[in-house]
């Protein structure tokens, strides 16, 4: 693959992360007074279910080392800490590498809770080792509707835009 088509793949990967960093930045426990107490519901996973859609899409020309470089310059990109994207992003290539012929077969049904369980295990493995005080299961269950309800949009918008540059 060349190394425009990477650079057109990390950039979308990258605009999907930094709508999840405003999505989670526009948090309405700030602005109301009486919602301070109530926990953080939603999670979004917009980035990772790009990368998910990348490696699902094509998985000939994307393997486990794109993924390594590609979670490194998230992190970087980001400021965080440096490996958990990328050993992430390894781990789901693996994954969607091992079962992809599989996952052809499935109804977009079965894809969305694929990819949302994907995305759950993302927001699960990030609150436990980032932040495990905050952990809830009402937000992985309520993380789990809202992945699952932009995951059909994503792979349909994601596909139309492969098809138009790839």
């Amino acid at each position: 693959m060349k190394f425009t088509n990477h650079i057109i793949i990390f950039a979308t990967i990258f605009t999907g992360f930094y709508v999840d960093g405003l999505i989670s930045a526009t948090n309405p426990r700030a602005y109301y007074p009486g919602l301070e107490n109530v926990p953080y519901l939603i999670e979004s996973c917009i980035g990772l279910l790009i990368f998910c859609y990348w490696v699902y899409a094509m998985p000939e020309k994307l393997h486990s080392s794109s993924a390594f470089i590609y979670g490194g310059l998230i992190d970087l990109c980001f400021g965080n800490s440096l490996g958990f994207h990328m050993m992430f992003f390894v781990f789901i290539s693996y994954v969607i590498h091992v079962y992809v012929f599989r996952f052809r077969l499935f109804s977009y049904l079965q894809l969305i809770i694929f990819f949302a369980g994907t995305a759950i295990f993302y927001v699960a493995c990030k609150y436990l080792v980032f932040s495990p005080s905050n952990y809830s299961y009402l937000l992985l269950i309520c993380s789990f509707g809202f992945n699952a309800f932009i995951w059909l949009p994503i792979y349909f918008g994601m596909r139309s835009f492969r098809r138009s540059f790839f």
